[in-house]
């Protein structure tokens, strides 16, 4: 299977039990991971469970890159960014390096590129100053997002950044999926 058409892509959801969450939800928050599938084959989506892969290629890659544009503009409508991982910077042609000074990423950037690179460190901004997060990395296209308990119903959430996409709650086994400590 190949996705041709963006409108077929599909939202995976699931709030992740406290147990796994632990390390990545603080006091008072929720993790929320957030991914579109189908997925290219992946052996740790497989082994926590995911079943819907395939092939994608630039469509989905437009697709995705737009789900997590609408994820960060909803995040950012909770309070202004902050960007708590090390900055990824622009790498410059080493003939431009001595005019220009390498400059910070945008934030989608920051976010997108350790999806795309598992040798990249995660990404990790808060939102605002209720506990609202986002993190990326692992070379997985999975988002794993804070919110306070007391802020977005999960659900609403995710249905506003979903848009004209289904919505699919699946609950996997997390911990082959989840972030290692050193991207926290």
């Amino acid at each position: 299977m190949h996705l041709a058409d963006p409108a077929a892509l599909q939202i995976h959801w699931s709030l992740v039990p406290p147990d796994d969450a632990a390390t990545l939800a603080p006091p008072g928050c929720l993790l929320l991971a957030l991914w579109p599938a189908p997925v290219n084959h992946d052996a740790c989506f497989e082994a926590a469970g995911f079943t819907f892969f395939a092939d994608n290629g630039v469509a989905w890659n437009k697709a995705a890159e737009d789900l997590l544009r609408r994820v960060i503009e909803h995040l950012s409508d909770l309070g202004a960014s902050e960007l708590v991982s090390a900055p990824l910077k622009e790498d410059l042609p080493w003939n431009l390096r001595p005019f220009r000074k390498d400059e910070e990423l945008s934030l989608l950037q920051q976010a997108m590129l350790p999806m795309q690179d598992d040798a990249l460190p995660g990404f990790h901004a808060r939102f605002g100053r209720d506990g609202a997060a986002l993190r990326t990395g692992n070379g997985h296209f999975l988002l794993w997002i804070n919110l306070s308990e007391s802020g977005p119903d999960p659900f609403r959430f995710v249905r506003s950044v979903a848009g004209r996409w289904e919505v699919v709650e699946t609950r996997l086994r997390w911990s082959p999926l989840l972030p290692d400590a050193t991207h926290r």
